[in-house]
């Protein structure tokens, strides 16, 4: 038997949910006298020393240099300066990549174009990377909102599409402090901080245009303080061509995101409501033969199954970023994602705070799928809907000698797949009449169910400071993971299941009945920080983490619900940092190095087979290690630098297949063993003008690459890469705008300024797309890419 665990709906949930919000901040308010007229900030509440890296809170914020300096984790900030590496266009993806050991993979110039993200070599993003064995070990949020399925666990980069509105990016390397963590921290995670309402009202549009007819705007507009209240709204549109472009289709894309906030400060705290939306949509190009086989053409096969005459299709015959002709072949995929959220602070005496969040996620996938390279089905259509609530409540005390934080969350979340493939110029018999493939009666593979999660989590994390240069912080939480897995396919296709008298609800092994699971897990962590002079400290953690089982539905459809385990990290690390705000050349300067060792146990690894994305599983446990460098640096007052340096191993120390065949000790794929980039910028101001020269290099070493048709990992490798790039701004002073204006920039930036031609992504197909089994398909790299943008701030 099996119970379901129904959604409240939206505004019900925030009722319920949100009492305790608005009950706190009306016994908040009760005892103090609220200012009358409009005023400034009133100060914070004195409660003594407080620690500057009060268990690195990476949720609300973005921590500063020697917050990051004193924490016992690893964690990197990426602040306005480096985001600016991702040009005008980029998104989420190719932001990321300046991080040390962050490595990313997309297809398009935009943030509208799925990408695949990798910390440590744990990932997120889902952009259809063959052997992706961590893929959903990485949580992502947004102002500290979850944005990942708890079902899936995985996250689309376009959801943050336009990077105008994002003030920073927290990268934290491993599970992290409990107090942060969500349902898949496991491998690590991202937040990205969005510009917060203002003292000072203000405001900023600008555009852009270049390369692959990308164009965008963007703009934000903040209130400033108004009798305790601030506000603010920013919003941003891109649409762009693709650099993959083949007779006459350029793959286009296009994408936005609108974001609003308002805070209400009042004597000892502050509430805030959140409402943000992205979408992203954009066509995705086939990955490209890198050599000719005379079986593959541009022009598809025929109804037999032989190739139409026509050039023989490949990097190296019909051109390195050609693409096939839409008649053939396209692909659209929608991502979409809308939040909801309030956020209450108050201190309710010298020593006790109390944090709250409450929110809601709508989440969804869909895909259009036209292939002529597999005549049996020639559409496909894929919608995944996903809709999460919840509550985090927790306190943090600051006593003589520590500080502690306690608390937990709970959330619930319905999973909706849906997946057919269909031909409608075939018919197949059901009940001995022929019926026509359709969205109703799909005659090719076929999948429907819904997944009902609930995920609960208390946790106690303490900072214990028994001298002023030592830092120890032990964590302990507990997770509960319950699942109700639905099998659909009956009730949503209700003729498919006596096609020829045969039941066949569901194919390629989706037919497992309906279950439900529940998992609890403990998950203790401890760190440590030592600075042994005020610049210079070594730090040490360990920590374990749990996520449900990977796949949603797909995972549940599959297996048997009793062979499944929560996946599994235990990680620890230590290194050194230093922080010296001012020394000579060294001014705000920021270094780190560090050796991480992570075991990811209970994987499962999805499989592409014909005609069906993700029908197999393998399974297998991976072994990463390796070390982190970074640096920052202002050595002069108008020169600013930025390096990053990673060197990683990763192996499976077990991997079975789906035919039982074992691929111990070998490396996972699509895990770069280096990783590197470095930068300089520099300001030369002349008669009211400063003009700013950028130039990095971006580096991706060798990868592994994966074979599809034998479901396993290879040695065989993808050739490493380095791209330089370059821009220039000038910044044009007040005194020569009109009065509201108060700056003026003009930008210019460069990608891949020396043209490099190069592949970012292979791995060896099983023949699901064009056919033949082997083949080695490729994704370029963006060739080289030019953008002019203007930006007004108002003052």
């Amino acid at each position: 038997m099996y119970k379901k665990l129904p959604l409240k709906p939206l505004l019900v949930a925030i009722a319920a949910t949100g009492a305790l919000n608005f009950t706190v901040i009306a016994a908040a308010q009760a005892g103090v006298t609220a200012p009358t007229t409009s005023a400034p900030n009133p100060g914070p509440i004195n409660v003594g020393r407080v620690s500057s890296a009060l268990a690195l809170n990476t949720l609300d914020k973005v921590p500063t240099k020697k917050e990051v300096f004193e924490s016992t984790q690893s964690v990197k900030v990426i602040g306005k300066k480096q985001m600016e590496t991702a040009g005008p266009a980029g998104g989420a993806g190719q932001a990321l990549a300046v991080a040390p050991g962050v490595n990313t993979q997309t297809d398009s110039p935009a943030g509208g174009s799925r990408s695949s993200i990798s910390i440590n070599g744990m990932k997120t993003g889902w952009s259809n990377i063959a052997g992706n064995a961590n893929d959903g070990t990485v949580m992502v949020t947004f102002d500290g909102v979850p944005m990942v399925d708890p079902a899936y666990g995985v996250w689309g980069s376009p959801e943050v599409p336009q990077m105008s509105m994002i003030k920073g990016i927290a990268v934290t390397y491993g599970p992290g402090y409990p107090v942060n963590r969500w349902f898949n921290n496991i491998g690590g995670s991202i937040n990205f901080l969005p510009l917060q309402p203002t003292a000072k009202a203000g405001a900023s549009i600008g555009g852009f245009y270049g390369s692959f007819n990308t164009r965008g705007v963007h703009f934000n507009v903040r209130t400033g303080n108004i009798d305790g209240w601030s506000a603010i709204i920013a919003g941003g549109m891109t649409s762009a061509g693709n650099y993959l472009t083949g007779y006459g289709f350029n793959n286009p894309s296009n994408n936005y995101a609108y974001y609003a906030k308002v805070i209400k400060r009042f004597h000892g705290g502050h509430f805030s409501f959140g409402a943000y939306a992205a979408r992203g949509v954009a066509y995705r190009p086939l990955g490209i033969p890198v050599s000719p086989n005379s079986n593959v053409t541009v022009n598809g096969i025929n109804a037999n199954g032989n190739p139409n005459p026509g050039p023989i299709y490949s990097q190296q015959t019909t051109g390195f970023y050609t693409t096939v002709p839409y008649s053939v072949y396209w692909k659209e995929a929608f991502n979409t994602s809308y939040i909801l959220y309030s956020k209450f602070y108050d201190h309710l005496s010298c020593t006790l705070t109390l944090h709250n969040l409450l929110w809601y996620r709508h989440g969804s996938r869909e895909h259009l799928h036209y292939n002529t390279y597999s005549p049996g089905a020639l559409n496909q259509y894929y919608l995944a809907k996903s809709d999460t609530y919840g509550d985090k409540l927790y306190f943090t005390d600051r006593l003589p000698w520590n500080t502690v934080s306690f608390g937990g969350y709970f959330l619930n979340n319905k999973y909706n797949s849906l997946l057919e493939f269909y031909n409608p110029t075939q018919a197949s018999p059901i009940n001995g009449v022929p019926v026509y493939g359709s969205l109703a009666v799909p005659n090719g593979d076929s999948h429907s169910s819904y997944m009902y999660m609930t995920d609960l989590a208390a946790f106690i994390q303490d900072d214990i400071q028994p001298v002023s240069n030592v830092r120890i912080t032990p964590g302990l939480r507990v997770v509960t993971f319950n699942t109700n897995f639905v099998n659909n396919e009956a009730a949503q296709f209700p003729l498919n299941g006596y096609n020829n008298g045969v039941n066949s609800y569901g194919t390629s092994g989706d037919r497992q009945p309906n279950s439900s699971t529940s998992f609890t897990d403990v998950e203790p962590s401890i760190g440590a920080n030592w600075q042994i002079t005020p610049n210079v400290a070594v730090y040490a953690n360990y920590s374990t983490a749990y996520k449900a089982p990977a796949g949603a539905t797909g995972t549940y459809a599959h297996d048997l619900a009793s062979s499944l385990k929560p996946q599994s990290s235990s990680q620890y690390q230590f290194g050194v940092k230093a922080y010296v705000p001012h020394d000579g050349l060294l001014n705000r300067a920021s270094f780190g190095a560090n050796y991480y060792h992570l075991n990811d146990t209970n994987e499962i690894i999805p499989i592409p087979v014909v005609s069906h994305l993700y029908s197999l599983f393998a399974s297998g446990s991976s072994t990463f290690s390796g070390v982190n460098l970074y640096f920052e640096d202002d050595p002069l007052y108008n020169i600013h630098v930025f390096s990053n340096l990673s060197f990683e191993k990763a192996v499976y120390s077990n991997y079975v297949n789906p035919h039982g065949v074992s691929y111990d000790g070998l490396p996972v794929s699509n895990v770069p063993a280096q990783t590197a980039n470095i930068g300089a910028y520099y300001q030369w101001y002349h008669a009211g003008v400063v003009y700013e020269p950028r130039i990095w290099w971006q580096y991706t070493g060798a990868q592994n690459i994966y074979n599809n048709n034998t479901g396993a990992p290879t040695n065989q490798k993808l050739s490493a890469f380095g791209i330089w790039n370059a821009a220039l701004r000038v910044n044009i002073g007040h005194q020569y705008l009109f009065a509201a204006l108060h700056k003026l920039s003009v930008n210019v930036d460069v990608l891949n300024l020396l043209n490099k031609q190069y592949n970012s992504y292979q791995y060896i197909s099983s023949g699901g797309y064009y056919g033949v089994a082997g083949q080695m398909l490729a994704d370029p790299g963006m060739p080289r890419a030019v953008y002019v943008s203007l930006e007004g701030h108002f003052a």
